[in-house]
């Protein structure tokens, strides 16, 4: 499934609206019996910063939520590229699972991001739903820091769903 994020980023200190959409393949099954454990998988696009905007970049993250009625119990990732030797790590901040990388990543070069793989119990009865997390350029679902190829300046590249505009992944039926 295609997203496509309201984007922004700083150029010689002027906001600037980027058109950005990234895919992903989001897995859960359709039902679920009240109180069941199942799974849940979030697998994005690889990852290519182009490298005539950025040098480098670093503080990859991208964000998910799981709603409704269900208790996330465990997470962790699976796959993915290790780029310099550093890990992908997962945590969660709110209401949303983030997947980030703090290390660094030179423009133009593509990074397999792990698969997020969540287990859920679902509640007595309604739905459980997986979209984007974030809610803000304050608090971004998919967003990196960037070295600027042309300037050198270091700056943010922030990306979010619109409100009027939401995406779901995927809906798991309880009952």
């Amino acid at each position: 499934m295609s997203v496509a994020y309201l984007a922004r980023t700083r150029i010689e200190g002027e906001w600037t609206p980027i058109e950005y959409s990234r895919e992903f393949t989001v897995t859960a099954p359709e039902r679920a019996a009240p109180g069941e454990e199942f799974t849940i998988v979030f697998a994005s696009a690889p990852i290519l910063a182009l490298p005539a905007f950025n040098r480098t970049l670093t503080d990859l993250r991208i964000a998910y939520r799981v709603s409704g009625e269900a208790s996330v119990l465990e997470w962790d990732l699976r796959g993915g590229d290790t780029p310099g030797g550093r890990e992908f790590v997962a945590e969660r901040q709110g209401d949303d699972l983030v997947v980030r990388f703090e290390g660094t990543i030179a423009g133009g070069v593509e990074v397999a991001v792990p698969e997020l793989v969540v287990t859920v119990r679902a509640g007595e009865s309604g739905a459980v739903t997986t979209s984007p997390g974030g809610s803000g350029f304050d608090r971004p679902a998919f967003g990196w820091t960037r070295e600027h190829a042309v300037n050198g300046q270091w700056d943010p590249f922030q990306c979010y769903v619109p409100v009027d505009a939401p995406v779901v992944f995927t809906t798991t039926l309880i009952g």
